[in-house]
């Protein structure tokens, strides 16, 4: 999930937002259908997909709505790790269309949000991520607490140069450690945020401690492993993150072809050589980047690192 970052970027375009009419749990427990949620969750965590879509089944045939939530979840998965633009426009409809009760339909709001802003739909997705934030903000509830710490943290970065406005971003941090570290159902989807918030801070090593303890958890995880080679470039450890990005093309040309992942890697690649001064590495990656097949995904690739590679001269 490591793009749920790029959503909130956009919090300071919010504007007053419609509520949520359903009122909300004290947890997002569900009793007899917990464990199955469960297992849905742990699959996509595990990237095996379709065994996911099966469990997101099975629960939509005991509640439509947390099925939906655990649909749209699955195709967002596909699209952090795979590249499949197609899931990300079908979460979109699907989590638009459908509702749920109490956390679940704040939860789907919150992802609504993601996808939107993913296809560029930036105020739409504020406009959502905010609407679930109100939710989630006065519960006591750890998940629920860190839900809402993503969208604050961001929230109050934006506004933090304005005189006598709170700035309690430390505390927000401290809840998504905590959601991070214990939460059964969303720690991939915490882990994630927080990693992107000490990148954000430069904090690259507390970053790469949180990434190697979700690989603890999930070894081998594609796009945690990605995440890692991002710090390890960051703390100037330039073989590592090298090796790491080599294996990652390598693994997603295999199981994708040259998608998202794939293209990150290749120009991750091309500025980790050119810092590391091994300039016919650097050219080998730069003359993949130089293709009809690049172009066509260009418009999906992370802004910040392809305006970086503009930047230095670097495409």
């Amino acid at each position: 999930m490591l793009y749920w970052h790029a959503v909130l970027r956009f919090l300071f375009l919010l504007v007053p937002a419609l509520c949520l009419a359903a009122q909300m749990d004290s947890s997002f427990a569900l009793g007899e259908l917990d464990p199955l949620v469960s297992r849905a969750l742990e699959k996509i965590a595990s990237t095996k997909y379709a065994e996911a879509d099966k469990l997101a089944e099975e629960i939509s045939g005991k509640d439509a709505g947390v099925g939906c939530v655990v649909k749209g979840m699955t195709l967002i998965g596909r699209y952090d790790d795979l590249g499949d633009t197609a899931a990300i426009q079908k979460a979109t409809l699907l989590l638009s269309r459908c509702r749920s009760e109490g956390f679940w339909d704040a939860l789907r709001v919150f992802e609504l949000g993601y996808a939107q802003s993913e296809q560029g739909h930036s105020l739409k997705g504020a406009m959502n991520t905010r609407s679930a934030a109100k939710v989630f903000k006065d519960s006591d509830d750890m998940d629920a607490k860190a839900f809402y710490a993503i969208y604050a943290y961001y929230m109050e970065g934006a506004f933090s140069w304005v005189p006598f406005v709170s700035d309690n971003r430390p505390e927000h941090i401290k809840s998504l450690a905590a959601g991070a570290a214990s939460s059964r159902l969303f720690w991939p989807l915490f882990t994630t945020s927080l990693a992107w918030m000490f990148y954000d801070r430069g904090e690259f090593a507390e970053a790469l401690l949180l990434t190697e303890s979700a690989l603890s958890r999930v070894p081998r995880h594609p796009v945690f492993l990605q995440i890692k080679a991002d710090m390890l470039y960051r703390l100037k450890r330039y073989a590592e993150a090298a090796e790491i990005y080599e294996e990652s093309a390598n693994d997603y040309l295999k199981r994708t072809g040259k998608s998202i992942r794939y293209w990150c890697a290749a120009a991750n690649l091309v500025r980790i050589y050119a810092d590391k001064g091994d300039s016919e590495a650097q050219e080998k990656w730069r003359k993949t980047l130089k293709t009809e097949e690049f172009e066509a995904i260009r418009g999906w690739m992370p802004g910040s690192l392809m305006d970086d590679l503009k930047k230095r001269k670097l495409l």
